[in-house]
This record gives C-alpha cells, structure tokens and sequence, in this order.
C-alpha cells in the first residue's frame, strides 16, 4: 500500500489530531501511514484493526477507527501495532480522485459536493469515487480545487465510525 494517500485538509489549531494505539494481527499486509484503518465492533475482536478494503465504507457494515498516523509494526508471522488518528468531528481529509476527468473543473467538482462515495483501493493506492450512493461512507465536500489540483476534500459519515 502507499503512504500518504489520505491527508488533513483542515489544520489542526495545534498540533495533531488525537492519535490511539490499535493491535495489527500477523499479515503480510501493513497499514501505511495516511491509510483508512478498519475496526469490526464489538469486544470479540479486541482492539484489532486492519487495513480498510476496497469499496468501504458503506454505513452499518463497514467502520473505521480512522487515518493511520504511523506505518504498522506486523510482519507476515508477528502481530504489531500502529497509531490511528481517530476520527473527529467535522474532521476533513484530501485524497486522489480514482478518476481525475470526473473532477477536473470546478463545475465537475462542484455538482459532486454532497454525493456519497466510496473509497477504492486498486494497485495498492487508496483513491475516491464519484458514484453517489445512500449507503456509502464519505462524502464529498466544497472546496476551490486551485487550492489543492487533483484532490477531492471529503468527510467520513459518522455512521461509519465505530464508536458511533
């Protein structure tokens, strides 16, 4: 996976966003830094995360703990752990768009400000989708896209978190 893919588009006051320390299960796959990070509910899972899939989250099946602020520690025949920047309220973030010619213009952003979408995961990259849907996990928020080309500003629903 990449690091980076997912970034602050609000600046904290100061310093960063509340960061908790979550187990990784022995994988071959780590949790890059600027990754969505998974969580299933419920105790039975200890506080274990992985890294999200692709096309998530979609509401009341998919939950988050958040952005992962460091690179996991697991390796393919140890568990580890890694920091999350878990979600706040009204938190925003950046990230590419999966398709760069549906968000090229401010009027194509524009007319996607609202919709609900999915995050994909294709090539080991995390990236955005423009398909609304009513189930779907993030949604797309205003922004001018001078100030950031080629990044889509978005938020995760709450329903999506799970500690909500």
């Amino acid at each position: 996976m990449a690091i980076g893919d997912i970034t602050f588009y609000d600046s904290p006051t100061v310093g960063l966003p509340a960061s908790e320390r979550f187990a990784v299960a022995a994988s071959a796959t780590t949790i890059k830094a600027g990754e969505p990070v998974a969580k299933a509910l419920g105790n039975s899972t200890g506080n274990v995360v992985t890294p999200a899939a692709t096309n998530t989250p979609v509401v009341a099946t998919d939950f988050f703990a958040g952005i992962a602020a460091s690179t996991s520690t697991n390796t393919a025949s140890a568990a580890g752990t890694v920091d999350v920047f878990v979600f706040g309220q009204n938190q925003t973030y950046l990230i590419a768009p999966k398709v760069a010619a549906s968000w090229d213009t401010q009027a194509e952003y524009d007319a996607l400000v609202g919709a609900r979408v999915l995050l994909d995961l294709t090539a080991s990259v995390y990236t955005i989708l423009a398909t609304d849907g009513a189930t779907s996990g993030c949604v797309i928020m205003p922004m001018d896209i001078t100030t950031n080309p080629a990044k889509v500003r978005f938020a995760f629903r709450g329903a999506v978190s799970y500690l909500a």
